[in-house]
């Protein structure tokens, strides 16, 4: 009988408020309308429903990929009416939370976007090569969950993971030496594999780069792919990178 009478208790606070605390005193978003919580108080569950994602917290259509970030809200759960389907917060952007069985694989592809480095005198520019994986693309998806915005893939599972990359720049130098354009593979800021390409001291050509390589990868380590411009001497040059459906990298979870 006392199981009974506490359901109803229970019953009774869903229907006669809007917003429902589960193991907890105080909520930790207003966005929530059903929240679980430890005894600590920590959220565990939070899954309120919009009617698109125009809506969803943190959406602002001036950032690059529709979001502002926030920290706070990592895990977050909220189901999309209008895509029908649960998505999940990872601080940055939102994402399908539940792949259906039949969708599940073991890769995850992103495109290398349009980027640029330069060289004047002595000066070189560096930096990771920026990614995106587009919606509603075969080619390009997330199924390992490791993509964050956006030029870094953060690992979610241990294990040997085979790294595929294809990229195709051009550019340009003038000078009195050659320039080395280096591309590589690093993890948490180590460099695991490269791959590099020889400009003259006058030149306009264009280039195609591409490794495939294993590695072992750890929980939270990071997985970037950086190009550094370097040359001897005096020269002026630019380059340009990606932008095309054949400039992409790949994680593929083997063991």
């Amino acid at each position: 009988m006392k199981n009974y009478i506490l359901l109803f208790y229970i019953l009774s606070g869903v229907f006669t408020k809007a917003q429902v605390i589960i193991g907890g005193g105080n909520l930790q978003t207003p966005y929530t309308q059903l929240e679980l919580q430890n005894t600590t108080g920590q959220k565990v569950l939070i899954q309120p429903a919009a009617n698109d994602n125009t809506t969803l917290p943190k959406y602002n259509a001036t950032q690059a990929d529709g979001y502002d970030d926030d920290a706070t809200m990592d895990a977050m759960l909220m189901y999309d009416k209008n895509a029908s389907v649960s998505k999940v917060y990872d601080g940055s952007t939102w994402k399908q939370a539940f792949i259906p069985q039949g969708k599940a694989t073991t890769w995850t592809r992103a495109r290398i976007e349009p980027s640029s480095a330069v060289c004047l005198s002595f000066l070189c520019t560096s930096g990771n090569l920026p990614l995106s994986i587009p919606n509603n693309s075969n080619q390009f998806s997330d199924y390992l969950s490791v993509f964050r915005p956006s030029d870094t893939f953060r690992i979610r599972q241990k294990g040997l993971y085979r790294i595929n990359f294809n990229l195709l720049f051009n550019g340009v130098n003038i000078g009195f030496a050659g320039v080395k354009v280096n591309i590589a593979i690093a993890v948490n800021g180590e460099q695991k594999a490269y791959m590099s390409a020889n400009a003259g001291f006058i030149s306009s050509n264009s280039f195609s780069a591409s490794a495939d390589t294993v590695l072992f990868l750890d929980v939270n380590n990071d997985v970037n792919f950086r190009v550094n411009v370097s040359t001897p001497g005096l020269s002026v040059a630019s380059f340009t990178f990606g932008g095309t459906s054949d400039s992409n990298v790949s994680l593929e979870r083997i063991l």
